[in-house]
């Protein structure tokens, strides 16, 4: 393949990684947002087992009791599932991450062929022209001694 297709395959790999560290970078955020709602339903569970705890000891009836405590189960299970959203997230985050590493490595190997092609193109110039020199060279050398002799 010719310098200038590999530079285009550069180019579209480039760009791919870039959208998959996107991806990445977004799945890292929902998993952030999920563990933050999680911080913040285990407050409010902790909050309103204060509120039960200040009120029963001023005398709470049954009835409000069992509605407390049927809160703060409904606040558990919301937790629960919260758990769940941020075990599937973190599974997310680490397949987005090894595909967006993949993809770089990938980018990484074209830029080092490209750049072995380039050096190659460039060992190849150094030896035309030094091969022209010495031509050069050896065409003066004969030129004088030729014109030594006559």
């Amino acid at each position: 393949m010719a310098i200038k297709q590999f530079t285009l395959l550069l180019k579209l790999n480039q760009d791919q990684e870039e959208a998959r560290r996107s991806e990445y970078l977004r799945a890292e955020q929902y998993l952030r947002d999920n563990q933050a709602k999680l911080t913040g339903l285990s407050e409010f569970r902790l909050d309103y087992m204060k509120q039960l705890n200040t009120r029963g000891q001023q005398g709470l009836s049954s009835n409000n009791f069992n509605q407390f405590h049927a809160f703060i189960n409904k606040i558990e299970a919301a937790m629960t599932q919260q758990i769940d959203v941020i075990n599937t997230a973190k599974q997310v985050v680490e397949q987005r991450k090894g595909i967006w590493l993949a993809q770089q490595q990938k980018t990484k190997a074209i830029a080092k062929l490209i750049e072995k092609q380039l050096q190659a193109k460039q060992a190849k110039l150094q030896k035309e022209e030094q091969k022209m020199l010495d031509e050069f060279s050896t065409n003066m050398f004969m030129r004088m001694k030729k014109s030594q002799l006559v």
